[in-house]
């Protein structure tokens, strides 16, 4: 490896970067008769998203916002467990097996994103404490530092629990990236509360009054000259007591006479109109009512399959349509290919009914069996797929649209390690 080189490394990251590019061993097979701009397939995403990449045909490709919410990595088990020859070289504590083979299983997956966005698109991720210095590592690997769009922080607890050892944990974090330098930017954030008052009005809107003087934008001789009022009167920018050459106007001379009629002369200032417009600049922070929380979310899903306790930290509908309103246009294609239990398919259905919107959606989960102590289980979904599947025609059967159902079958007639019959 070259001296040069500045990122994060780890015990099988050489086979994790191949798994990439290597073929899959599984192909699609299409379950239902429907022809959906929505797709459902249920199994392992690498395989799916390598399916996506090389088979658009099949629902994949010019993705326009990719939203996730992957396993948090606490140190427990997950069920992506990929064969990394590597493992058998760990030699360090668990807490550092747990970050290397979460690490080998995100990394194959968000280089396969990368490629299905459009050079307009962002991703989304979800993360927890655990694993977001690393996965901010790899996605500036990935994407690229310069695509770093932002790292929203999600106030996901109504209360705090007491259960850390040193601060109280409320918040998760949103790891954003655009595909390329290229990307607009976000869209306005339509829903914003707006602490400016417009307490102005004439024939064009309601307008706050802005001062054209500016104390903290380097004075320039040639933005200091008289402005004539329709008194008569020469107003000057107003200079701090006791010094000169400190305030300026923000508009040179031409633009003022230009626009001069627009200027207000109020109380021995000048003021420039500024117009109440729709929506402002989204906000890092994500707190209050119209992102939910954890119990949001858990009711969200709850309420759309008619079972209580089926799911235990889904993220609210309200906070997903929050990002894909922000991350892409109107008739944007959406993919979720870490699932769960189908969050994204109800906030892409419910945005397109409030904005009139287009948006089509593509869901990714792998039918990990549900326990069997569990409510889901006692609700007859045997595994994930199944739930997912449900909330995902349930939302579509509402708005009037079908979903188009895929499996993944390996390719050779061997003994399948996963009823795809049902889906």
């Amino acid at each position: 490896m070259s001296s040069s080189f500045f990122g994060l490394v780890w015990p099988g990251k050489d086979e994790a970067v191949a798994a990439a590019t290597r073929p899959t061993s599984t192909r699609l097979r299409q379950r239902t008769s429907t022809t959906s701009p929505h797709h459902f397939y249920a199994g392992d995403n690498l395989d799916v998203l390598k399916h996506l990449r090389d088979a658009p045909q099949a629902g994949g490709g010019g993705i326009d916002v990719i939203y996730i919410d992957p396993p948090y990595n606490t140190g427990r088990d997950f069920i992506y467990r990929d064969n990394y020859r590597s493992r058998r070289e760990f030699r360090a504590a668990d807490h550092g097996r747990w970050h290397a083979e979460w690490l080998s299983m995100m990394y194959p997956r968000l280089v396969l994103a990368r490629e299905l966005l459009k050079d307009s698109g962002f991703i989304c991720i979800s993360i927890g404490e655990d694993e977001m210095a690393n996965l901010r590592k790899v996605a500036d690997e990935i994407f690229g530092e310069e695509c770093f769009a932002g790292q929203l922080i999600w106030k996901k607890a109504g209360t705090g629990k007491n259960d850390s050892r040193y601060a109280v944990v409320e918040h998760e974090y949103i790891l954003v990236y655009a595909k390329s330098l290229d990307n607009p930017g976000f869209n306005l954030d339509l829903g914003a509360a707006k602490s400016t008052r417009y307490n102005h009005e004439d024939e064009r809107g309601r307008y706050s009054l802005v001062r054209l003087d500016s104390k903290t934008l380097g004075y320039l001789p040639t933005l200091d000259f008289p402005i004539a009022g329709p008194d008569g009167r020469e107003y000057w920018p107003d200079q701090p007591a006791g010094r000169n050459k400190v305030a300026r106007w923000r508009w040179g001379r031409d633009k003022v006479a230009e626009r001069h009629d627009d200027l207000v002369f109020r109380r021995g200032f000048v003021y420039t109109k500024n117009y109440e417009s729709r929506g402002a600049r989204p906000r890092s922070i994500l707190d209050g009512e119209r992102f939910g929380v954890t119990r949001t979310g858990r009711r969200d899903v709850e309420e759309a399959l008619g079972v209580r306790g089926i799911f235990d930290f889904p993220k609210p509908v309200r906070l997903v349509q929050h990002l894909i309103a922000l991350c892409g246009p109107s008739d944007a294609t959406v993919l979720d290919f870490f699932a769960g239990s189908g969050t994204t398919a109800q906030a892409v259905f419910e945005l397109n009914a409030a904005d009139g919107g287009t948006r089509s959606v593509q869901l990714v989960q792998i039918p990990q069996p549900t326990e069997k102590d569990s409510a889901a289980f006692r609700a007859g979904y045997e595994d994930l797929a199944a739930l997912c599947l449900a909330r995902f025609e349930a939302a579509a059967v509402a708005a009037g649209a079908s979903v188009t159902v895929w499996a993944v079958e390996p390719t050779e007639p061997t003994e399948p390690t996963v009823d795809t019959t049902r889906f």
